[in-house]
């Protein structure tokens, strides 16, 4: 039970504890008392969802049963390795109900540092532990499970969900880019709570989260993860035209193209036109956004001004009914003019998720697609994208600092798709879902801004061939960072 006084409003009130930019978090120690806030925020938003409540009955969550209470070791044997701030922590915290959030189950408090025997604890008091199991992973996400890793000497926290992801955070000092203060994590859980692309409760028409779940969410207990929601796509929205605004301020009015500003990229009509399902993340983006003035949005992809070319290049819409109802298939945005690829196993592995009569070797448009999906997959992203390519790439670098080739099965061809992607390690939580569109605009707006990329008179200059830098060097002008 915390040994803090507190209220449900001051439980709920957490803006001044949430990390960003204007108040990062604090670096070099363990922030418990901000850290406490946060945790204790999901404890109560967990319980008001089980509850079906609109505020946080205290009394019932000091009541629920301390884990430790069920420890197999010596409470005080556990405690007295940890150091002084991370119990300060447990002091001030609620103990969760299982499925404490979508991606992890519980408080764990395990020692773990037989999981990291490639890093050294010599700077650690004798008695401590180095690494600490805070939060474990759900169980319903497979075995050889850990969880919210806390590394006491360096006071940052990591998100290895399995055994098998520990490699992409250790030797800590040789990845230092995937671990964060703990507060950084809870953060990003909160804000995805916030948009709406994780939500708690159970669906109308389930049974306590067991039965009749609808196909559009994968579920854990009492949270949800959704492919996409209505935030992503005015976030996205404001990212690709931030971008565009970019663009266009480097070229001429001359060479503008004439159309008003305010003019959706597509009508409804044309996209019913190119099959594009209804109600999906790339319908509702593309006949919102505002269609660039200019003819290039990146080396060698061009905008669908011309709305019959982008309708005849529709491979995957225009293959009849997906695989189950709950499919959506990947949609060609932004296509690179007469460069094709044929279909290897790569391709055929990331588009026939929706569409299982995909055939290797047939010729298929080069360019950017939306992310092809099914609906009810665990850990879905309905608002990301793949990058085709004519070319493999061998050196680039994906957000986990892994080469693009990792897992690929024709290695010595290259990656055609994972150009700019998040990479099989999640610093925020889940796996292999692909990285967002809003994410890529903003990393093409800061190449651009920076002169990686130039802009002529008709938009960003050279052609897909120019994807080919992302093999230079270490590659990681073609990445982009962490993030959930």
């Amino acid at each position: 039970m915390p040994q803090v006084n507190t209220t449900p409003q001051q439980i709920l009130d957490i803006e001044d504890a949430l990390v960003s930019d204007e108040n990062p978090a604090r670096d070099g120690a363990l922030d418990y008392e901000r850290c406490a806030r946060l945790h204790n925020y999901l404890v109560a938003y967990g319980w008001m969802a089980r509850h079906e409540r609109d505020t946080p009955d205290l009394d019932a969550l000091a009541s629920e049963e301390w884990f430790f209470q069920e420890a197999e070791e010596d409470i005080a044997a556990i405690r007295s390795r940890l150091i002084t701030p991370l119990n300060s922590f447990l002091d001030s915290i609620y103990d969760p109900n299982p499925d404490f959030f979508y991606w992890v189950n519980r408080l764990e408090m395990m020692l773990c540092d037989e999981y990291f025997i490639y890093d050294d604890n010599s700077e650690m008091e004798e008695d401590k532990e180095r690494f600490v199991l805070i939060y474990g992973t759900q169980c319903g996400l497979g075995s050889h499970n850990l969880g919210v890793i806390y590394d006491q000497q360096r006071h940052l926290a990591s998100f290895p969900m399995t055994i098998e992801n520990s490699d992409s955070v250790e030797p800590v000092d040789e990845h230092e880019e995937m671990w964060f203060p703990l507060e950084t994590i809870l953060t990003h859980w909160i804000y995805m709570l916030r948009i709406g692309k994780i939500v708690a409760g159970f669906p109308e028409g389930s049974l306590c989260g067991d039965t009749g779940l609808p196909t559009n969410r994968s579920q854990f207990g009492i949270w949800s993860w959704l492919p996409y929601c209505d935030l992503q796509v005015e976030s996205t929205i404001a990212a690709m035209e931030r971008y565009s605004a970019v663009v266009e301020s480097r070229m001429s009015p001359d060479s503008l193209l004439p159309m008003s500003s305010c003019t959706p990229l597509f009508t409804d009509t044309e996209l019913d036109a190119a099959g594009v399902p209804r109600d999906c993340f790339i319908r509702t983006f593309l006949t919102r956004v505002k269609t660039p003035r200019f003819t290039f949005i990146a080396p060698g992809l061009e905008v669908p001004h011309d709305k019959e070319g982008f309708i005849r290049r529709q491979t995957f819409t225009n293959m009849g009914i997906p695989l189950e109802k709950d499919c959506i298939p990947g949609v060609l945005i932004f296509a690179a003019p007469d460069r094709l690829v044929n279909v290897n196993h790569e391709i055929h592995g990331l588009f026939s998720v929706a569409h299982e009569d995909l055939k290797l070797g047939n010729p298929i448009p080069t360019g950017l697609y939306s992310e092809p999906v099914r609906r009810s997959n665990y850990d879905m992203e309905e608002a990301g994208f793949h990058i085709v390519l004519p070319f493999g790439l061998r050196r680039a670098r994906m957000s986990d600092y892994r080469l693009v080739t990792d897992g690929i099965f024709e290695y010595t061809k290259g990656s055609f798709t994972n150009l700019f992607q998040h990479g099989y390690f999640h610093s925020f939580g889940g796996e292999r879902r692909a990285q967002r569109l809003e994410n890529l605009f903003d990393r093409w707006k800061v190449m651009v801004e920076s002169g990686i990329w130039t802009v002529g008179e008709n938009g960003v200059e050279g052609g897909i061939d120019k994807f080919r830098e992302a093999d230079r060097d270490d590659g990681l002008e073609y990445s982009i960072a962490p993030s959930w």
